[in-house]
């Protein structure tokens, strides 16, 4: 438990920084810190799931959990952008977009993932259906944090980003640690 208690605090605040970058006009700072934030997310979720020490450097797959987290990077950048581009009566439907675009990219990034913390090749699979409900809930719960952020409620947001990433972690790292032949 402690380890998705960790996984999820470190995602939550390089989530929390890197809007707060973006939004303050240091958007390449805000994306490496994002970047570094995700990498150290997925490293200390591959000890987790794999029953290894927290932070046990030796034989983490490095490469690939970055590149998984480069992906993840791009998606949440690209999140942003579709969202913020509000305008107009359409600003609903801009959002639920952005939302819907954000889980489906989830759902391939933490396919990606799971083939890593199951030593698969990266790219052997690329949707996995287990991993949909969890994909929607980090969408959900990102949704959520922006428009809370949006209407000055950036603490309440950050709550409901924080018990989103929470039950995110807690399914995939329940997927993670279930093997198949």
């Amino acid at each position: 438990m402690i380890g998705i208690v960790l996984i999820t605090v470190v995602e939550v605040a390089s989530l929390a920084i890197w809007l707060a970058l973006v939004r303050s006009g240091q958007p390449v700072v805000g994306i490496v810190v994002l970047a570094v934030g995700l990498i150290v997310e997925h490293l200390l979720a591959y000890n987790v799931i794999n029953g290894r020490a927290l932070l046990r450097l030796a034989g983490l797959p490095v490469l690939k959990k970055a590149i998984v987290s480069l992906i993840e990077t791009g998606i949440w950048a690209l999140w942003l952008t579709l969202a913020d581009s509000q305008l107009g009566p359409q600003a609903s439907l801009t959002a639920i977009l952005a939302a819907v675009a954000l889980a489906i990219l989830l759902i391939v990034e933490h396919t990606l993932s799971d083939n890593v913390f199951k030593d698969r090749g990266l790219f052997s699979r690329l949707a996995d259906g287990r991993t949909i409900g969890f994909s929607l809930i980090e969408a959900a719960g990102a949704t959520i944090w922006l428009a809370l952020v949006q209407n000055n409620l950036a603490a309440v947001g950050i709550a409901v980003l924080t018990l989103g990433a929470f039950i995110e972690h807690t399914m995939a790292v329940a997927l993670g640690q279930r093997r198949t032949p």
